[in-house]
């Protein structure tokens, strides 16, 4: 191995658990001194018709968000590296901007509220080979953090927000050997502290997050693909909870490539196993994902076909010490679940974000005012993907759901089954030039008898949305 590798070299090795925030074409670069500075951005333009919304009896629901991001990364002396990235996000005429003239009204936004705060997404500071220790890193401060496929802990870059966490990464980068991390983030502290921050509330909700990750590629062995094996530790205590929480999540994935002269074939193993406790409970919760798929490169409009089924577990009797329903932790779950969000969204199934462990522990979730037990998800799904034009792309997800384990409404001890629906997301992205990316997308779900049983209502869903992507 060389004796050290260049800044931009450990940044590329990191990348697949932390993804950089700079930019995608460089807009602008200035010569300050001994710091190059370069500027570039993201104005993202997104709108939704909900035609029908599952479970609410809404229709013809028609509105707009927007994302604005400057990408801000100073390249110092000493391999010393500085990004920034403030954004906001809002949704088109809040807070009455059509009404008045853009000016802050104390009275008007008392009575609307506004949404559309400047927020800093990243702010953090990279150091390459820190005090002459070759291949290493450290990068401290507020960054995306994505793990493997995103299905533990991921930024969900679908949302206009997205997600960034307060933190620290150390790694190592042995080559193609691999990537070696450890990462503390803190997601979520509102204690109450004085001015030189000696706390002055000890107990309010204060969230860590611990990983340690090793991923690689297996060409060091002579065959294509990669595989990593991640431990993830959360310990909450939140006035949420009865009682403070300890979940450790071990995860492994493989993903093989095998080339052939007009195809590649790709083939995706994840797990994951949950240990800790809750009180007197003890966490038990599983998850498993197996899937296969081809490439053809060499054929016209190069289609591409995979094939998955993932499994979380459920929990089947939400009155024992046992928590059996598996918690996803942080993962983008609009990448996997399906683009409607509706399986994993105020259902029993809900176990797929930060609020997701509250339900997870409690062995049961609120919806409406009656409580019914965590169930899990099996998802078989198909994504069909072809390129027919260079600058069309074309794409087609079709999942098939149903509960790990039958959903139980707990007031009445009523069993409601595991059926809970399928859906179909379609997607059309046109390259209109370098920088600006159209999208348009249709997305429907239809709800079958558990769904219905809960949410009271067997009307299709249908989501429709076009999305205007410009990077600078």
């Amino acid at each position: 191995m060389r004796k050290a590798l260049k800044a931009a070299t450990l940044m590329g090795l990191a990348a697949a658990l932390i993804v950089p925030a700079a930019p995608s074409a460089k807009a602008a670069d200035m010569e300050m001194g001994s710091t190059k500075v370069t500027i570039g951005g993201q104005l993202r333009q997104r709108i939704e018709w909900w035609a029908q919304e599952v479970g609410t009896g809404k229709g013809a629901e028609l509105g707009a968000t927007y994302r604005a991001r400057l990408n801000i990364k100073a390249e110092l002396s000493d391999g010393v590296t500085a990004v920034f990235t403030p954004q906001a996000v809002g949704y088109w005429g809040e807070g009455g901007q059509g009404l008045g003239l853009g000016e802050k009204r104390a009275d008007f936004d008392k009575k609307v509220g506004d949404k559309s705060d400047i927020t800093m997404h990243e702010a953090y500071m990279l150091l390459s080979n820190p005090f002459g220790i070759d291949n290493v890193i450290v990068k401290l401060g507020r960054q995306e953090v994505n793990l493997g496929n995103q299905r533990l802990v991921g930024a969900v870059g679908w949302s206009q927000a997205g997600r960034s966490i307060d933190g620290i990464l150390v790694g190592y980068a042995a080559g193609d050997y691999g990537f070696a991390g450890f990462f503390y983030g803190k997601l979520n502290d509102e204690g109450k502290q004085d001015a030189w921050f000696r706390p002055t509330v000890e107990k309010e909700p204060d969230i860590d997050l611990y990983v340690a990750t090793w991923q690689g590629k297996f060409k060091p062995f002579g065959i294509g693909g990669t595989y990593e094996l991640t431990d993830i530790y959360v310990n909450p205590t939140s006035s949420a909870l009865s009682a403070d929480a300890d979940v450790n999540t071990i995860y492994g994935r493989v993903t093989s490539a095998i080339e052939l002269d007009i195809a590649k074939i790709k083939v995706n193993l994840e797990g994951a196993y949950q240990s800790g406790d809750y009180g007197n409970a003890d966490f038990g919760g599983y998850f498993f994902s197996v899937g296969a798929g081809t490439d053809f490169d060499e054929v016209a409009w190069t289609p591409s076909v995979f094939i998955g089924y993932d499994y979380y577990s459920g929990d089947d009797n939400p009155t024992d010490s046992d928590i059996d329903a598996f918690w996803s932790v942080l993962p983008t779950a609009h990448k996997w679940l399906g683009h409607a969000d509706t399986v994993w969204v105020n259902t029993p199934f809900y176990q797929f974000n930060g609020a997701g462990l509250k339900h997870v522990a409690q062995q049961k979730i609120t919806i409406d005012g009656q409580d019914y037990s965590i169930a899990g998800v099996k998802d078989l799904y198909v994504k069909l993907h072809t390129k027919p034009m260079d600058k069309v792309a074309l794409g087609l997800d079709v999942h098939y759901f149903k509960a790990a384990e039958d959903v139980i409404r707990l007031s009445d001890k009523k069993n409601l089954g595991d059926d809970i629906g399928w859906e179909a997301d379609l997607e059309l992205k046109y390259k209109y030039s370098k920088n600006l990316c159209l999208s348009f997308g249709y997305d429907y779900f239809d709800p079958d008898d558990a769904f219905k049983a809960i949410k009271g209502d067997d009307e299709q869903e249908h989501h429709i949305w076009a999305q205007a992507d410009l990077k600078f």
